[in-house]
């Protein structure tokens, strides 16, 4: 098996390859110099001049002798060039089988600025990136089992004192609603991880729909009134006029996620800015609120899975809402940023292209 390996080897194929056309062109060489050598002149005249045959034969062993010392230092030397250029290769390959082993901390250390350098640099940025992503995968299983244990060992606890049967009309009544809400907290996660993971699997959505993409922004308004009203905020709406082309119900995610946040962080009485406006290279839409505001550590991973910037309020979300956002927002050939100071509020804006 061993053997069979071997002679399928690069280094073989290489070596076989450069040895017998070496060989060949220095054999064909050889025979051609000496067919010279043989009917030259130097053969008539070394049957009256002996030593002119002597000088000739020394000549022509010297001849042979080189032509071998050639072949040999050449074969030298062309086992060792193809050694070095196939040995990056192996390190490569063994490299490979490493990080198949999930060993993603694998480094190829080739210094050359050819195209195997250029091989060895792209596979230890894959190495890299296969790191993050195995890393972004073991926080995303270590947040999802976080997040659905909280609930479950709150229904549970609840649960079982309710089973007791030793609670007065409104502690039932307490525990009872708090079951409901950490259930619904868990429907709403699940809901979430589906929605995320079918948004994964897509690419550019070609199928879509005409709609007013303003009045879009005004029904998820409405659809949010009993939020708003709760604290009393006003709105400041500027909606140009703007027919869009795209998925209307995956667009609608975005304003109500968005516009639910900007409810969510406001103060009291405060007042949150809906603008839509056409751009020379697309659409823009900006929600801003007067709010608690972003930090700018927070900033960096707002549209981050999981992540969620105010702590104190963990159990009102699950930190899935803006990384939809951002997914949708990708999937429409878009982009979202967000601009805050702290106690100053914030501003989400995004950006479509013109789909008309």
């Amino acid at each position: 098996m061993k053997k069979r390996l071997y002679l399928k080897s690069i280094y073989t194929k290489f070596a076989l390859i450069f040895l017998g056309i070496w060989w060949f062109l220095n054999s064909l060489t050889f025979w051609i110099v000496m067919g010279i050598m043989r009917n030259s002149a130097f053969t008539e005249l070394a049957v009256d001049r002996m030593e002119f045959f002597a000088e000739f034969q020394r000549i022509r062993f010297a001849t042979g002798l080189t032509f071998q010392i050639s072949a040999v230092t050449g074969t030298i030397i062309i086992l060792l060039a193809v050694r070095r250029i196939v040995k990056p290769i192996q390190l490569i390959s063994e490299a490979s089988k490493e990080v198949a082993k999930g060993n993603f901390n694998t480094q190829v250390n080739i210094k050359r600025n050819d195209e195997i350098g250029r091989l060895a640099a792209d596979f230890n940025l894959m190495a890299k990136e296969l790191r993050s992503i195995d890393t972004i995968h073991k926080d995303f299983v270590s947040n999802v089992s976080h997040e659905f244990k909280t609930p479950i060992t709150s229904i549970k606890g609840f649960a079982k004192l309710i089973q007791e049967g030793q609670l007065s009309e409104e502690q039932l009544k307490e525990y009872s609603d708090t079951i409901v809400n950490e259930s619904e907290r868990l429907s709403l996660l699940s809901s979430n991880l589906l929605r995320l993971s079918e948004l994964d699997g897509k690419s550019i959505r070609e199928q879509g729909t005409k709609f007013a993409l303003d009045e879009q922004l005004r029904k998820s308004i409405l659809i949010l009134e009993a939020d708003w009203t709760k604290k009393n905020i006003d709105f400041d709406i500027d909606l140009e006029r703007i027919t869009y082309w795209g998925d209307e119900h995956l667009l609608q995610q975005v304003w109500l996620n968005l516009i639910q946040n900007a409810i969510k962080f406001s103060h009291q009485n405060g007042v949150i800015r809906v603008s839509l406006q056409r751009q020379d290279d697309g659409i823009r839409v900006d929600i801003a609120d007067q709010g608690k505001g972003i930090s700018a550590a927070d900033k960096e991973h707002i549209f981050d899975r999981f992540y969620k910037a105010d702590k104190s309020r963990s159990r009102e979300g699950n930190g899935l809402g803006l990384a939809i956002v951002k997914r949708i927002i990708e999937l429409s050939g878009g982009r979202v940023s967000v601009e805050s100071e702290l106690d100053e509020g914030s501003i989400f804006t995004v950006e479509l292209p013109c789909r008309l």
